[in-house]
């Protein structure tokens, strides 16, 4: 009986072990683009990213809500939604694939990644290829990335400055910190439910 009762507490301690951390991170973070020259400038911000990225396989996704976007006046946040980007139809932007190189930066606690996958916005995807900084912070990173996207490459129509021209790219930049998710226990296959019966 002893050792029938050392050996659950033995599987017990090994299943509640199993809850370390399965390498797969998850967040919420900020993405902000900017379009045309200074006098006539175009931003959209948006605190509605969500990101999944798996450190050890290198597979990630991130996807943000498009009618997440606030501008500085309600005429642009409905233009942008209304006529440039459909978001009643394309309500979500992503960006999924994987790491492929990992290099790390001159800060010990840095690592720059290049990442190629599909970026999908508009309705229409993309193979890109986007570079990232991973910045540790403790048990979390912060993942910090630049890039440019051509609006013609997703079939958004430029919208027009006040010089007459139109804002034919957008610069986006993403912030967003990144937590670990714990790997579910194990104890509960294990141990089945006993029957009420």
């Amino acid at each position: 009986m002893k050792k029938l009762l050392l050996l659950l507490i033995s599987s017990c301690c090994i299943c509640f072990g199993s809850l370390a951390q399965s390498g797969i991170y998850k967040g919420i973070g900020t993405i902000v683009f900017e379009a045309g020259a200074p006098l006539s400038l175009i931003k959209g911000t948006s605190e509605a990213a969500n990101g999944t990225i798996n450190l050890e396989t290198g597979k990630f996704r991130f996807d943000v809500p498009i009618t997440s976007f606030q501008f500085m006046n309600s005429l642009m946040h409905e233009r942008f939604n209304d006529k440039y980007m459909q978001s009643h139809k394309y309500q979500k932007a992503t960006f999924s694939g994987v790491i492929t190189e990992r290099s790390p930066a001159p800060n010990g606690d840095q690592t720059k990644v290049t990442a190629t996958g599909t970026l999908t916005i508009h309705g229409v995807s993309q193979k890109r290829t986007i570079q990232g900084l991973l910045v540790q912070k403790g048990n979390s990173w912060q993942l910090l990335s630049d890039f440019a996207v051509v609006l013609e490459d997703h079939r958004i129509q430029a919208p027009a400055l006040n010089s007459g021209y139109g804002a034919n790219t957008m610069q986006v930049s993403l912030q967003m910190p990144l937590k670990a998710v714990q790997a579910v226990p194990q104890h509960a296959a294990l141990f089945p439910r006993l029957s009420r019966k």
